[in-house]
Formats: C-alpha cells, sequence, structure tokens
C-alpha cells in the first residue's frame, strides 16, 4: 500500500526533472541565444505541413553555410519570423541570396532571402508543443503550469525530508533509551 502511494509523486517529480528544464531552456531560447545559439520559434501557420505542424516548435541554430532542401528561420521585410525551405541559392554579383518556399505553398516566397536574415536551419523540433509554450509566456497560465507544480514538487521534497528526520531522530532516541536500561 505504501509503495501505490509512492507511484503518484515519482511520476510527478520524475516529469519535473525531465520537462521543467525543457520548457525553461525553449522559454529562454525563444528570447534570445544565450544556450548554445539556439533560438526556438512556433510555427503559427501551415505553410511548412505536413513535415512540421501548425503548433510545433522549431529550434535554429546558425551554420556557416546553407544548402538547398536546408529547413532555415528567417526574417522576412515586415520583421515577422518565417521558416521555409530553401528551394535555390542565387549568386549574382557576389551576393548569395536564398529564394525559399513553404512544403505546402505552390509558390516560392517573393523576396529572396539575405544571409544576414537567416536566423539559422531546423535542427529539431517537437510537434503541437508550440502551443503549451505560447501559453506559458503569459503570467497566468506560466504560475499555474510552472511555478504551482514546481512548489508541490519542493512541498512533497520537503515532507520526505521531514520524514526522514524524524526517522532518524527517533532511531537516535531509542538507541539511547537502550543503552540506559
Amino acid at each position: 500500500m505504501n509503495i501505490l502511494k509512492k507511484i503518484p509523486i515519482t511520476v510527478i517529480s520524475t516529469l519535473l526533472f525531465i520537462v521543467l528544464p525543457f520548457i525553461v531552456a525553449t522559454l529562454i531560447t525563444s528570447r534570445t541565444s544565450l544556450i548554445f545559439d539556439i533560438r526556438s520559434f512556433v510555427v503559427l501557420s501551415g505553410s511548412m505541413q505536413p513535415i512540421i505542424p501548425v503548433g510545433s516548435m522549431v529550434y535554429a541554430i546558425p551554420q556557416p553555410a546553407y544548402k538547398t532542401d536546408d529547413i532555415i528561420t528567417f526574417t522576412n521585410k515586415t520583421g515577422e519570423n518565417v521558416t521555409h525551405r530553401i528551394t535555390t541559392i542565387n549568386k549574382k554579383n557576389n551576393q548569395i541570396t536564398f529564394t525559399t518556399k513553404g512544403d505546402a505553398n505552390n509558390t516560392s516566397d517573393q523576396t529572396p532571402v539575405t544571409k544576414d536574415k537567416i536566423i539559422g536551419k531546423i535542427f529539431f523540433f517537437v510537434p503541437y508543443i508550440g502551443l503549451l509554450i505560447n501559453l506559458l509566456k503569459s503570467p497566468l497560465y506560466f504560475v499555474g503550469l510552472i511555478i504551482i507544480p514546481t512548489l508541490i514538487f519542493i512541498a512533497i521534497e520537503l515532507r520526505t525530508i521531514k520524514n526522514e528526520i524524524v526517522k532518524t531522530t527517533e532511531k537516535r532516541v531509542l538507541e539511547r533509551v537502550n543503552k540506559q536500561t
């Protein structure tokens, strides 16, 4: 019976140790490139489906060079971050530009992308987790989905530590009592 009580606590603890660092790293990389120069973005449109579904979290890292068929994230002329595939590399007057296209789109993007606008090549993505990450960017959901479970975990661990201290103290008291008698 005691083992059955520990199973949910163990599962919650394990999930927190695995999921929490991933979520925190993703939140950091969505704002800055402090962690190994990685940036993360939520895919908001279906232009890369079925390869990358809407709501996926993509992780990009800068490369020294890009090639045809690389999936990249770049900043377009309106300042939005776009994740599309390189279809053509254009060389004109010692200037290299890239023609990009979403896999689900019928035509290539109108404006060629220069290397300075490329944020990085996609090396990893997690389908649909971007929906959760977008929620976590709001303070209410962040408190509800990160802070509260973390506080529950800390409370469980403090209770476990307290119980161990009580057991150790009782054991020492019993040893002293047994020595005196």
